[in-house]
């Protein structure tokens, strides 16, 4: 919980969120071009992606080589890309991202010579390259299913944003290849080497706590049902609507505000968890429908970074928060939730409403 509640905005800055999520939601049919753009600012933007790409070149001399383990990293993010994203392969994306953190660390530890000062077995580094371009591929893939995009010219919008990404890889890779030619040109190359890696290491070790840190508190479905027992209400929710989840981002504007809520039937449960890159001003309430003001209930309010919990609907209604940013900065709310509900709605400060289509498990 530490690391989420210190780092969730650099840590989750590679996720596609706040506009371009929201616009990508929208698209009913082939956008060639936006894709490509959001492709390559994907990857450009993917910390995660480049630390990896710098160990896998960074003790890469002849462009040969270089050409042969891109190649292995692109055929791999390529193949789980286009598999996750048109062909049904999912993930967690919290274990997903964990693995990438995984092969950060691991491509510090191959250049440190940490397997030979082990004296023990080292994984072939052509294969390794290729695996983890597997998982970075798939890594891209549950982005792109959280949003739940259109199937109308899905396949064709999944391989413009495939070519971005590459067209992105390309962009970010000229740039490090030229900083280590520099950089081996200064004479300190070889002194700051062991440095720079174990760099990587510990980056992908903070990655890999993170994500793990996010796995352990995603809501789950055994806790709904637990939940939804424990009010005497275990078999309604099963009845009037189907387990559903949802993971939203939001941005906040200075002294902007945003309402976010679920339609839950009485007696319906779920579980949430909600983080904010900074502390924000926040009421937890209901709405029963056909109600006014005086008739919503308010079951938390305060000022703070974060919560999660669970809830049992009372009445037929929305639930949710209202949120809103009392400072200066953009503020990033990202919210999570499981449980008995139809739909998310989106209400915005500009009077606009925006309903969420929510993930059902058949």
């Amino acid at each position: 919980m530490l690391l989420a509640a210190c780092a969730p905005a650099i840590l989750e800055a590679h996720g596609v969120t706040g506009r371009d999520a929201a616009w990508l939601r929208s698209i009913d049919g082939p956008a060639i071009g936006p894709l490509a753009y959001l492709g390559a600012k994907h990857m450009v933007t993917g910390y995660d992606h480049l630390l990896f790409l710098v160990g896998v070149v960074f003790f890469l001399y002849k462009p040969r080589h270089i050409l042969l383990y891109v190649s292995l990293f692109t055929i791999g993010h390529s193949v789980t890309l286009l598999l996750g994203a048109m062909g049904g392969l999912h993930a967690n994306p919290h274990l997903v991202d964990a693995v990438i953190g995984l092969s950060v660390v691991y491509k510090g530890f191959e250049n440190v010579g940490g397997f030979a000062r082990l004296g023990r077995w080292a994984p072939d580094s052509r294969v390794a390259v290729l695996v983890f371009g597997l998982v970075h591929g798939l890594g891209l893939a549950t982005k792109l299913q959280d949003l739940q995009l259109s199937r109308n010219g899905l396949f064709v919008n999944i391989v413009s944003f495939n070519v971005g990404v590459e067209i992105g890889q390309v962009i970010a890779l000229s740039i490090v290849l030229a900083a280590l030619v520099w950089w081996r040109r200064t004479g300190r190359f070889d002194r700051d080497a062991f440095a720079v890696n174990a760099f990587l290491m510990a980056a992908g070790f903070v990655l890999i706590g993170y994500q793990l840190d996010g796995y352990f508190e995603e809501p789950a479905r055994p806790q709904v049902v637990q939940a939804a027992a424990a009010n005497g209400s275990a078999a309604a929710p099963t009845e009037r609507a189907s387990y559903a989840s949802d993971t939203t981002q939001i941005e906040l504007a200075p002294y902007d505000y945003v309402e976010y809520k679920y339609k839950l039937a009485k007696g319906a449960a779920m579980v949430y968890s909600w983080r904010a890159s900074a502390a924000v001003i926040h009421d937890f309430h209901g709405a029963p429908d056909g109600g006014g003001d005086a008739d919503e209930i308010s079951l938390e309010k305060g000022t703070k970074a974060g919560a999660s919990g669970t809830l049992t609907a009372a009445f037929d209604g929305m639930h949710g928060w209202y949120w809103e940013n009392p400072g200066g900065s953009p503020i990033t709310i990202t919210v999570s939730s499981a449980g008995f509900y139809t739909r998310a709605v989106e209400s915005r400060s500009n009077r606009t409403t925006q309903i969420h289509e929510v993930k059902v498990t058949k």
